[in-house]
């Protein structure tokens, strides 16, 4: 049938398929329903095709008819007539697979093509395919080609000690992935040496897997093998690469990271690392040193392209342009900027793939959910990490990633809600100053130490003003427990036009709360004018508070409006506050009596199940 008269939507929807299909394929019946549902496939033309390629299966039952039809792969690459421009071109990619089908279809023996013939059959029944199995091409045994070549009496390197450790590096087992890893780089690549040379190679993806597991002990030592075989091999570009890795590990105690140098040859993934390294407080960068970076490694990747174009080398992987939007994204947020990072991860998000292992994509959704986390919608924030679409197809490492922000979203909430309290030992509770890690020993006392390292590494000179704005706030409220008053309203009534517009919920709630106190502590006379102006930012407080869950927090701003309308003389509102008041401590109570959280354990019993699903693969 004339194949040219397709609808080229369709046509490269059929070449696209194709494409995927090269390697082991999917099922008979799955490769015809995808190619059903492709566009344009309604077409006379279409139809016409595939009811052929439909039914095609059932004729081709004997040997001598699928000679025959292999015969005629020709027609697809030859041209007939030069003024022809023929299917597939003779040097494309098509017509290259086209050509290499029919020789190896014409070296077949008898025994080849009836082995060929079974094989295609019990393909389109939806049967195992054995031929799929590595077989050692031994000279004697080769009796399905009737003519040999000398690159069939050796043994080739085969994929499928890759694959095996792709598989053990997904679900975790690291004695496969190291053991195929070395077995698939000392296969026999090409006939220039016996051995492949590719030692340096098979050390740099173990190196990998260790870093991404945290193993950083392990990561170093591996490191110096790799570099050391990396020279002995002139092997510039795995050399760069182990080098990057090494600047990735965490310095000594004592020294700072080192930044790495731009170089054609580097990966511009390695400056956007960097950038993790530059946000650092202790290395006390401002954070235009980080979107110089971006702008590197930005410049850097477009510049691989224009080589790759150039010189016919590969080609960067697409999904790295969208990592500096991720980048972005974090260093926009910690500027305080948060309507360009929602921008830029909204970028990544729309055009990133769903369901693969991108830890690009899923970086993005974890701090986008641990965002709305903060603004206090937690259902929406575990709904978006346990959307299918978030956890499908993700590796172990990430896996344990994607858990642990569903722990700290969880722990957020019960230390908002105070709900760890009764499992705290006897003592003060204070959850401002709460946290689950351990707390290193400082020379200075306790507060002295909080407000010198939000003067050291959160000043406004570092351009982190998000944080800046939360060191003024607690300065102001510094301020009023030694009667500096008119100094804390001061300093707060600056920054305040930026707090109400925020989209930091729990800040702009104590910044309201405290900028409230610092009006009636600084007015020579409380006015009912200075009251109505501190009734409108608690009811800010009283909001934030009330949509986080901060019972304690809430209930300190209703009694603190209930007050203030009693001095306004307004009886009826005092006693709504009050009341109020009354069922947020009754809440308090219950949530405090509550034994379980049935929410978290359904939470995580899903995690579980999916932690399970994935380590099955």
């Amino acid at each position: 049938m004339e194949i040219k008269k397709l609808p080229p939507s369709f046509s490269l929807h059929l070449l696209r398929i194709l494409l995927n299909e090269v390697s082991e394929p999917k099922s008979h019946r799955e490769l015809m329903k995808e190619i059903n549902t492709g566009p344009g496939s309604t077409t006379k033309e279409s139809a016409q095709f595939l009811a052929a390629i439909n039914t095609i299966h059932a004729e081709l039952v004997t040997t001598e008819k699928l000679g025959n039809f292999l015969g005629n792969l020709p027609t697809l690459f030859i041209e007939k007539i030069m003024e022809d421009n023929p299917r597939f071109m003779r040097r494309s990619l098509f017509g290259y697979f086209c050509r290499r089908c029919f020789v190896s279809f014409v070296k077949l023996s008898y025994v080849g093509l009836v082995k060929l013939r079974d094989e295609y059959q019990a393909w389109c029944a939806g049967l195992p395919v054995p031929s799929y199995n590595s077989v050692p091409e031994v000279d004697l045994t080769i009796d399905y080609l009737l003519q040999k070549t000398s690159t069939d009496r050796k043994s080739w390197a085969q994929a499928e000690t890759y694959a095996a450790w792709e598989k053990g590096k997904a679900i975790g087992d690291e004695n496969i992935a190291v053991e195929n890893i070395r077995r698939f780089f000392e296969q026999h690549f090409h006939d220039n040496t016996d051995s492949s040379g590719f030692r340096q190679h098979a050390l740099l993806n173990v190196v990998q897997m260790h870093y991404v597991n945290k193993e950083y002990v392990a990561a170093r030592k591996l490191l110096g093998e790799a570099i050391s075989v990396s020279r002995t091999a002139n092997d510039r570009a795995t050399l760069l690469h182990c080098l990057s890795l090494l600047h990735r590990l965490p310095p000594a105690p004592g020294f700072k990271a080192t930044i790495n140098e731009i170089q054609p040859d580097l990966d511009p993934l390695e400056l956007l690392f960097d950038v993790k390294k530059l946000m650092d407080e202790q290395n006390e960068q401002p954070l235009s040193t980080a979107f110089s970076k971006i702008v590197q490694a930005t410049g850097l990747y477009d510049h691989r392209l224009d080589v790759s174009r150039d010189r016919e080398s590969s080609v960067p992987n697409e999904e790295y342009q969208w990592a500096q939007h991720a980048v972005q994204a974090y260093v926009w947020k910690e500027a305080g900027c948060s309507q360009l990072a929602a921008l830029e991860e909204d970028i990544v998000i729309a055009f990133t793939d769903i369901g693969g292992d991108n830890s690009i994509r899923l970086s993005v959704l974890l701090n986008r959910a641990y965002t709305t986390a903060l603004g206090g919608d937690y259902k929406a924030a575990l709904a978006l990490l346990l959307d299918p679409t978030t956890w499908r197809g993700i590796t172990i490492p990430d896996y344990r990633l994607w858990a642990h922000e569903i722990w700290c979203i969880l722990a957020l909430r019960s230390v908002r809600r105070e709900y760890l309290l009764p499992r705290k030992p006897q003592g003060e509770f204070n959850p401002r100053y709460f946290s689950f890690e351990e707390l290193k020993a400082a020379s200075l006392p306790a507060i002295r130490q909080c407000i010198y390292q939000v003067l050291q590494f959160k000043a406004e000179f570092l351009g982190r003003y998000d944080a800046y704005r939360t060191g003024i706030v607690l300065m102001a409220d510094f301020g009023l427990e030694f009667n500096m008053a008119k100094k804390s309203k001061r300093i707060l009534g600056e920054i305040m036009p930026q707090i109400l517009t925020s989209t930091v919920k729990e800040l702009r709630a104590t910044a309201c709360f405290t900028y409230a106190r610092c009006l009636l502590a600084a007015a020579d006379e409380v006015t009912p004018a200075v009251i109505e102006e501190a009734l409108y930012y608690l009811s800010f407080a009283d909001m934030d508070f009330d949509r986080l869950e901060m019972r304690s927090s809430a209930k300190e701003v209703l009694y603190m409006q209930a007050v203030l309308y009693e001095n306004l003389g307004q009886t009826d509102k005092r006693n709504e506050r009050m009341h109020a008041y009354d069922e947020a401590e009754k809440a308090a109570l219950k949530m405090g009596k509550s034994a379980t959280d049935s929410q978290s354990e359904q939470v995580y019993n899903l995690v579980v199940e999916v932690g399970a699903a994935l380590a099955r693969r």
